[in-house]
């Protein structure tokens, strides 16, 4: 029996042997099955959505001959020629960025076609930061116009210009620097009627909205009649922030 223990000790350390390659080769096969690679989910990209954002419209006697007229402020499309809308709901550098793309430009048209239109400088822009019936300021039978644009820049600094229709066109009759927080943040929306392009922006105000459509409603300006062919203006003064005088219009504009 002894004699066969040799045998047996052979027999047994192949079968371990075998056993063990077996279990290795298994994990080999495991080890190095490919992963099924699952593909990860994208991140959405909201696309962004057109603000209209509000037009002025302002009536009175602009040429004088005793009828009241509409102007009217438009902002177009440069590439489609097309009333468009002002923002989008993103942030600003994005709407200036667009306002260029699509070389954008804005006007303010009469309903009397008689009277010609004032296209807003500098072009680029985002339409105006306000408009305004300042009534006869010159004593020659018709309403003067102020208006500021609100220009595509991150800047401050602007100018109020008082237009008057003369000789059949329009002309600054004066003008003054002022900061743009002198002036109410304008609404979003508004319901304006777009008469030239055939159609009607309607929409419902929330409560912020209302509450700057209000408050722009409220607001006086920033030009006063002082007497004949005199105004008193709050202007952005050199010395200080802001300041408030009494001018001349023959100047055309204040002591810069």
């Amino acid at each position: 029996m002894f004699r066969n223990l040799p045998f047996f000790i052979v027999v047994i350390l192949y079968v371990c042997s075998c056993n063990h390659v077996s279990s290795d080769r298994q994990k080999t096969v495991n080890y190095t099955k490919p992963k099924t690679h699952v593909k990860p989910k994208s991140r959405e990209v909201k696309k962004p959505v057109p603000v209209w954002g509000y037009r002025f419209v302002i009536t009175g006697d602009f040429d004088g001959d005793g009828t009241q007229e509409k102007l009217t402020e438009h902002y177009f499309n440069g590439l489609t020629h097309q009333e468009t809308n002002k923002f989008y709901n993103v942030d600003y550098d994005y709407d200036i960025k667009m306002a260029y793309e699509r070389q954008s430009y804005s006007f303010i048209a009469c309903d009397n076609k008689l009277i010609r239109r004032i296209d807003v400088a500098p072009a680029a822009n985002f339409g105006l930061l306000y408009l305004k019936n300042e009534g006869d300021l010159n004593g020659d039978g018709g309403d003067e116009v102020s208006c500021v644009t609100n220009k595509g820049d991150w800047s401050s600094l602007n100018d109020y210009s008082i237009m008057t229709y003369k000789n059949g066109k329009w002309v600054v009759l004066y003008w003054f620097p002022i900061w743009e927080w002198q002036l109410p943040e304008l609404p979003r929306v508004g319901n304006q009627d777009i008469s030239d392009a055939g159609k009607r922006i309607a929409v419902n105000l929330d409560t912020t909205n209302q509450r700057l459509l209000n408050d722009l409603t409220a607001f006086k300006g920033l030009v006063k009649k002082a007497g004949r062919n005199k105004i008193r203006i709050i202007y952005r003064s050199k010395n200080i922030s802001q300041d408030t005088i009494i001018v001349s219009l023959k100047d055309r504009h204040p002591p810069l």
